[in-house]
């Protein structure tokens, strides 16, 4: 009985980690209008409260800024404002984050097609190589899901994990014999 029990309850925590949008009914997540994109991992967002529209900021849990590369940070901020800036998206703060944070820390969630599931926002943006994983805003319990994105993006060369093509080689200014890999 007790092994029934643990497997019935570990399909369940597996259907929750592999669907983590399905495990929610959509009606409970709220709805939030994105009015701007602040950095790749920052929105300011519009929330209904109490008949009036409040301002927050929103933090995109497990997302770290790629601030050392200029020209993917472009991309990065370029890409979040395509999937979420003016639409209306909804947010599950992440585990262990509340309202009472500023900013909020959490997921995105934007429906791209009609017929499919939401996709995670964050997700995205890490699956692409936009962006590197932050494990300490990341909830526990997308934790390996998030991991498993940035390693897709790594074994797929994208991104920030671009790899230079063999035998791309260039001089420098400062010794004509020097050549970079």
């Amino acid at each position: 009985m007790k092994n029934v029990l643990f497997g019935v309850l570990g399909v369940v925590l597996m259907a929750f980690l592999v669907f983590p949008f399905g495990a929610f009914g959509e009606g409970e997540l709220p709805e939030i209008r994105v009015a701007k994109c602040v950095r790749p991992n920052l929105v300011v967002a519009e929330i209904l409260e109490k008949g009036e529209f409040k301002r927050v900021r929103v933090k995109l849990a497990g997302v770290s800024s790629p601030l050392e590369n200029p020209e993917i940070y472009r991309l990065a901020l370029s890409r979040l404002r395509e999937l979420v800036e003016g639409q209306k998206v909804r947010f599950d703060f992440a585990l262990g984050h509340t309202s009472e944070e500023h900013p909020w820390v959490g997921y995105l969630y934007v429906q791209q097609d009609p017929e499919e599931e939401p996709c995670i926002v964050n997700a995205v943006l890490l699956c692409e190589g936009l962006v590197t994983l932050d494990e300490k805003t990341a909830g526990r319990n997308l934790l390996g899901y998030l991991l498993s994105m940035q390693e897709k993006a790594k074994e797929a060369g994208l991104g920030l994990w671009k790899k230079a093509p063999i035998g791309s080689k260039k001089e420098t200014d400062e010794c004509p014999s020097c050549v970079i890999r």
